[in-house]
């Protein structure tokens, strides 16, 4: 029997989009995509009954909304109070960011343009640190842990 993938690559974008789970999953075995179905891209053991990997916590999902008006706010030298200087993930967590102000915002490697999200989850363990446009600091750590 064949099931069917949704993958997605670590900047968001669609990947292995409908393909077939052997060559999908190769993919995933190799940290380039991580799968929405639940298989794990390490380690793990797979539970296909119900989509999920036995004895790894559940994947989370955070969502982060940036309210219109936002830039002018902190163009006018108030602090917004969005997210943390510290951003903690674990692997397959999903991030969702919803920018509802008309100027594109970054957090760490993520540009969000003005009016769109961003969707992704995260494949590998990994400490990031880069400019982030909500923070007066102008910087932001994104820790994903392994567990």
């Amino acid at each position: 029997m064949n099931y069917v993938c949704e993958d997605r690559n670590l900047d968001g974008g669609v990947g292995v989009r409908g393909a077939v789970v052997g060559a999908a999953h190769a993919a995933v075995a190799e940290g380039l995509f991580v799968c929405l179905c639940g298989r794990p891209s390490q380690g793990g053991v797979e539970d296909r009954r119900q989509g999920r990997v036995v004895g790894q916590p559940e994947p989370e999902q955070h969502v982060i909304t940036i309210p219109a008006g936002t830039a002018i706010r902190l163009s006018s030298g108030h602090d917004v109070d969005i997210i943390p200087a510290d951003l903690n993930f674990r692997l397959r967590d999903q991030l969702v960011v919803i920018n509802e102000d008309s100027t594109a915002h970054q957090i760490g490697p993520f540009v969000i343009p003005a009016g769109e999200r961003l969707d992704t989850r995260f494949a590998e363990a990994a400490t990031l640190e880069g400019f982030c446009s909500l923070h007066s600091s102008g910087r932001v750590t994104i820790n994903v842990s392994g567990t």
